[in-house]
């Protein structure tokens, strides 16, 4: 509408406008125009102010200006205002017309499939391809992974795996750049799931936008479904323990179902291993955690999905699928105890039947003797805290009811960097010798203790029963029983424990999954975690939690399930010295992928002198050996690239070597899959359509809006072009402006009684 009334008034469309320039074809001097105009100006105010001297000057005033500029036109008019502007030279140029063909395209909107649209806009017998034709030579391509170039429109099936719109688009043009290339038209609904903004793409614009070859872009589909529910995202660990409660978050988007509620599950083949009923509040985004525990070994496809909406639009985009690999080994515990205790019992009796935890423990059984368990060798373990070298082959540490001055500042500084440096967790344990009843807020172990620690003095340990009750970001993290429900009620079955110990606040960034009820109702963190450097520490502040297994019948399992959900937790992320993980679990309709490697010595320090190898594993059986390059940017990280063509299961193995030693090996696992991502966020993306046509120096329009293309190009500044000279004299806003100031003149006289 707006560029059809510019049209009517200034006789062209916007496009010559910005594409040409205004000159005078009179032949009179231009700089004769100005000097005219003030004079002209000048004589009509003489006269105004000599011979209606009695009006107001207002009056004189508002008339000076009107007849000034109706006279100041007609004198324009006379210099014959012209606008040169360069068109395209009929069949010298070509055109390249993409029409997305992927399956994403075979969505209707309106009753109407996207692809029909396509069709109906650039059908052989339709208007729009008949303009462009007479002007232009016409190549029309097909686009989905890759561009092709097709007859007709009527090719079009809507049947593509994926939507590269900007590598189709640089293959084309890498295809025509030699020809003189007049515009790029991109049909599409905008779900571009390739790599936008990979090197060649920018390369590609840059050039597009240097050479002034725009692309127009033409946008089907609804900009935002009414009603629809997406998985957007899961994020899941690579890796985990047998019986470890595996951290997953999911981002679901949804539209139109503020309010109501879905059941969102995980499961396992069939075997549903989470559910949780979630309730959509008023943002489209919304992050829900459901943690779970896996029940078998090995690599693992967990499904995420989420019930089915009334009237979705799109349903494929409900499921989300991610590997996990349940590894089959044995995480090593040091446990430091420094006296007797019930605590010390049922800990290491909770282990009993875990396979994938191994404790070895340092018992102070009275002052000058100590008990070791778990040792494989009589000489694993001494009689206090092993040298670093020793105690970074573990991945996890406990320190129970022992004070601060039991480890030398040397040792000190050791479990500081086995959490900060080496990546491994510690567990501190509540008792009469710990926390700040064992001096640890004057030690340089302060910092690891996810709370703040009370000044010396006095006892902190209270012992007086007290009620365990998880926090709802507890209930995630520990979990008895898969239902929520049944989670809930095993958790408060559980006696009261037997003491609390009274600590500070928590620190920035520490998470209190439990807290201890006094009975006066007053509440203390009494299981508190917190990330710290690589690794992670934790904070079990009461030794009374062996009343549980007292009191509990012995079928209940729950103190069990506690202390082994807790000590997996401590070392399920804890690094070994070389790992390598793909930068992406999972590559929907993505060939190329990059992975990195980290390697370290026995002090975990990062090794820039190693030789890194990675052998990738095909799904078909075939092996491929790449050599791993140095990061210039990170100490000990080493980067590889994969071309993964086949769909399937990809194993990478990595082998570190440092001259003829080896240091260590690694490896994980990712996934190739083929046609998944067209079903997700299906909306058409005007944003990107927009970007892209509007950094080429082109323009997006709705695909309703085709019929605009033929003028468009018409004015591009690239192909072959000759200068066209048009006059400006006979456009009627000069007929506007003219009757504007005398109808306002008229009218003002006529007011004021001058007439």
């Amino acid at each position: 509408m707006g560029e059809a009334i510019f049209r009517f008034l200034f006789k062209y469309p916007p496009v010559a406008y910005a594409r040409g320039h205004l000159a005078f074809s009179s032949g009179l001097p231009g700089w004769l125009l100005p000097l005219l105009i003030i004079v002209i100006v000048a004589v009509i105010g003489r006269y105004l102010w000599r011979r209606h001297a009695s009006l107001p000057v207002k009056i004189r005033a508002l008339v000076w200006g009107l007849q000034a500029g109706v006279l100041a036109i007609l004198l324009l008019l006379l210099w014959r205002p012209s606008l040169i502007v360069a068109t395209q030279t009929p069949q010298q140029n070509v055109v390249a017309i993409l029409a997305d063909d992927s399956s994403s395209m075979a969505m209707a909107d309106d009753g109407s499939r996207r692809i029909d649209q396509v069709h109906k806009t650039f059908d052989d017998s339709g208007p729009l391809l008949g303009q462009l034709r007479e002007k232009f030579q016409i190549r029309l391509y097909r686009v989905s992974r890759e561009a092709a170039k097709i007859r007709s429109v009527a090719e079009l099936t809507a049947a593509g795996p994926s939507s590269h719109l900007q590598q189709s688009l640089a293959d084309v043009y890498g295809e025509l750049r030699h020809l003189p290339l007049a515009g790029v038209v991109i049909a599409s609904d905008g779900a571009e799931n390739g790599t936008p903004d990979s090197d060649g793409s920018k390369s590609m614009l840059d050039d597009l936008k240097a050479r002034r070859i725009p692309v127009y872009t033409l946008g089907t589909g609804s900009e935002e479904f009414d009603r629809d529910v997406q998985i957007d995202d899961v994020s899941i660990p690579r890796a985990a323990l047998p019986g470890s409660v595996v951290p997953a978050t999911v981002t679901i988007r949804q539209h139109g179902y503020i309010g109501q509620s879905a059941r969102l599950e995980i499961r396992d083949g069939k075997d549903v291993l989470k559910s949780r009923e979630i309730q959509f509040g008023p943002s489209p985004l919304q992050t829900v955690p459901l943690n779970f525990v896996p029940k078998a070994k090995g690599l693992r496809e967990y499904t995420v999905s989420i019930s089915q909406m009334p009237a979705e639009v799109v349903r494929d985009n409900n499921t989300q699928s991610r590997l996990v690999e349940v590894q089959d080994r044995t995480a090593r515990i040091l446990y430091i105890e420094g006296e007797p205790r019930w605590e010390y019992k049922f800990i290491r009796r909770a282990l009993d039947d875990d396979r994938s935890i191994h404790v070895v423990s340092l018992l102070k059984s009275s002052e000058s003797k100590f008990y070791r368990q778990g040792i494989e060798t009589p000489q694993e373990l001494g009689e206090t805290l092993p040298e670093r070298k020793q105690l970074f082959h573990y991945d996890g540490l406990i320190i129970g009811s022992v004070t601060s001055s039991f480890f030398s500042p040397q040792q000190q500084e050791d479990i500081y960097n086995f959490v900060n440096r080496r990546g491994g967790g510690v567990l501190f344990l509540g008792g009469r010798y710990s926390l700040g009843d064992g001096g640890y807020q004057s030690s340089s172990l302060a910092d690891l203790i996810p709370v703040h620690l009370g000044k010396p003095g006095g006892s902190s340990l209270r012992r007086i029963p007290a009620k365990f009750e998880l926090t709802p970001r507890g209930f995630e993290d520990l979990q008895l029983s898969e239902n929520e429900t049944a989670n809930r009620e095993g958790w408060a079955k559980l006696p009261l424990l037997g003491n609390y110990q009274v600590t500070g606040d928590p620190k920035p960034g520490a998470l209190v999954l439990a807290e201890a009820v006094a009975p006066d109702k007053k509440r203390f963190p009494v299981l508190t975690s917190q990330r710290f450097g690589r690794g992670r520490a934790l904070l079990f502040a009461t030794d009374g939690s062996w009343r549980w297994r007292m009191q509990l019948e012995s079928a209940n399992r729950s103190p069990e399930t506690f202390w082994r959900q807790i000590l997996h937790a401590l070392v399920n992320e804890a690094p070994h010295q070389v790992s390598v993980t793909a930068e992406k679990p999972l590559y929907l309709d993505e060939q190329h992928v990059r992975f990195q490697a980290q390697v370290y010595d026995e002090n975990y320090q990062p090794v820039n002198g190693a030789a890194v190898v990675a052998t990738l594993h095909a799904p078909d059986g075939s092996s491929q050996s790449i050599p791993m390059d140095l990061s210039v940017e990170l100490d000990g990280v080493f980067r590889g690239a994969y071309d993964a063509v086949s769909p399937g299961v990809y194993r990478l193995e990595v082998t570190a070597r440092l001259g003829d030693k080896e240091i260590g090996k690694g490896g994980s696992y990712f996934q190739r899959a083929d046609g998944g991502l067209e079903a997700f966020s299906a909306e058409q993306n005007k944003p990107f359509l927009t970007r892209l046509a509007e950094q080429t120096g082109g323009k997006y329009y709705p695909i309703s809006r085709a019929d605009l293309l033929p003028e468009q190009l018409t004015y591009s500044p690239a192909g072959i072009s000759a200068p066209e000279i048009r006059d400006l004299w006979d456009m009627p806003v000069w007929l506007l402006a003219l009757l504007i100031l005398k109808g306002t003149e008229w009218a003002l006289r006529k007011k004021w009684h001058t007439v």
